[in-house]
């Protein structure tokens, strides 16, 4: 299980991870890049943090340090494109100074590739642009009558029991909501109501149908107004979630109820009337907080929910299609290059899905030059080389280790990495690498030449 709160996030030990079914850890990017029993990394552990923030990085635009000279970078680059070449796959990249903005490496940087989970870089930025990184998001009953209405605004990560104060995904539990219902519920001297439930907050289709067509249905859950953990189906799983969370919020709510002494009796999806009183809420973990858990354990589910909540924030429609435009529009007006951008979803579970290497390191780049305290954090945010998150048994040892932070990006023909790294002079480097269209479904295998590559970015 990967459920921890954020301040266990940081400094976490890394574990081996075991693979067992391929198919199914690699679609949440949860496969280590290379089996290995190396040791635990040889720097410092990151120091301790509020729950929010993520490592400390140097300032990538002090300047401080040597500068990179662009050869020794295309250098490095031989061993990628040498394995490409062999291997029959495509290999692209882009590796920039942060101090300067020098191009150190254009590997077929301006053409669009299948990003994978890196994506979520760029849902990141829209979702902390249009969003407040310190709010949180409300889950709760109102009455009328005797008709009790679960509504919510969004938060898909609910504890099925009591929540943890402490936690990320369970800050808020259903059974914390019932207690607070039924207290409300006995001073008003009612013992007996019918529960309804408003689970469509946003517009269009809750699940994009081209990810059955793919055959990666099973591993995104459906956005909406709430869900527990997600609305995976097993607690702690990467596949398989729950074709109705609301309804299975609201059957959770009610036999909390009747629990308490309050029968209530569950009939169907109704919005709020405009006379209902509430009476009880619970509230989740912060937006900053549950962005960050996206990107550490490359959540699906949370992406297009975040990036649906970014589009209504921004005024847009609230549906896949009004999600990546908002998407678009944000990095265009931080002035990022989005040449070739599509974005049939904002998780990058679609295979559809289309970036360059310059729009993921001009997205970097941009949010950390941003004057939004929120959009600076997002670096900060990335899973950190041998301590957790998706990287947590990657760059275990090397100058990359618990230097690196990244966006890892995995499907059966896709691996792919985007972040910074700096160098044993001092100089931060942002940069964006993948390998695509490999044989096979063999992605997984390929991702050794990519780390070898910003380990030897690292010891410049």
């Amino acid at each position: 299980m990967r459920r921890r709160g954020l301040g266990a996030i940081v400094g976490a030990t890394a574990a081996l991870v075991i693979v067992a079914g391929y198919a199914v850890a690699d679609a949440r990017d949860l496969v280590p890049g290379v089996l290995t029993a190396s040791d635990a990394p040889e720097p410092a552990d990151p120091p301790e943090l509020a729950a929010q923030s993520g490592p400390v990085m140097e300032l990538a635009q002090s300047g401080e340090g040597a500068a990179v000279a662009a050869d020794s970078v295309t250098g490095l680059w031989s061993g990628v494109s040498s394995a490409a070449s062999e291997g029959s796959w495509k290999a692209w990249g882009m590796v920039m100074d942060a101090a300067t903005g020098e191009v150190l490496l254009d590997a077929s940087s301006s053409s669009v590739h299948t990003p994978a989970s890196t994506t979520k870089i760029l849902t990141a930025v829209s979702a902390l642009s249009h969003l407040d990184e310190t709010a949180t998001l409300a889950t709760g009953a109102s009455l009328e009558g005797t008709d009790l209405y679960l509504w919510g605004q969004g938060d898909l990560m609910l504890a099925r029991g009591e929540g943890d104060p402490d936690a990320v995904d369970g800050r808020a539990g259903v059974a914390d909501l019932a207690e607070a219902t039924a207290a409300a519920l006995e001073e008003r001297g009612i013992t007996q109501v019918t529960l309804r439930w408003n689970h469509e907050i946003f517009t269009g289709a809750s699940h994009l149908p081209a990810w059955d067509a793919q055959d990666s249905g099973d591993f995104e859950g459906r956005v909406g107004a709430f869900a527990i953990d997600g609305g995976r189906e097993t607690p702690g799983s990467d596949q398989g979630f729950a074709d109705d969370p609301g309804r299975d919020v609201a059957a959770e709510l009610a036999a909390d109820l009747r629990g308490a002494g309050i029968e209530a009796v569950v009939t169907g999806e109704s919005a709020v009337p405009d006379g209902a009183q509430e009476i009880a809420r619970v509230e989740s973990a912060t937006i900053g907080q549950q962005v960050r858990w996206m990107l550490h354990h490359s959540d699906n589910t949370l992406a297009d929910q975040f990036c649906r909540l970014a589009a209504a924030a921004a005024g847009a429609e609230p549906s896949y299609a009004g999600a990546a435009s908002t998407v678009a529009q944000t990095l265009t007006s931080l002035g990022v290059d989005t040449t070739g951008l599509v974005m049939e979803d904002c998780s990058g579970l679609s295979t559809n899905d289309r970036i360059s290497a310059k729009t993921l390191v001009g997205a970097l780049d941009a949010s950390m030059g941003a004057d939004a305290p929120a959009l600076g954090d997002l670096v900060r945010s990335l899973p950190w080389g041998g301590l957790d998150g998706t990287l947590d048994t990657r760059f275990s040892s090397g100058p990359a280790a618990a230097n690196v932070q990244a966006k890892t990006g995995s499907l059966p023909t896709v691996s792919s990495l985007a972040g910074v790294v700096t160098t044993s002079d001092g100089r931060t480097l942002v940069f964006a690498v993948g390998n695509d269209e490999v044989p096979d479904d063999g992605a997984y295998w390929t991702r050794a030449p990519l780390d070898e590559f910003v380990q030897g970015l690292a010891g410049l």
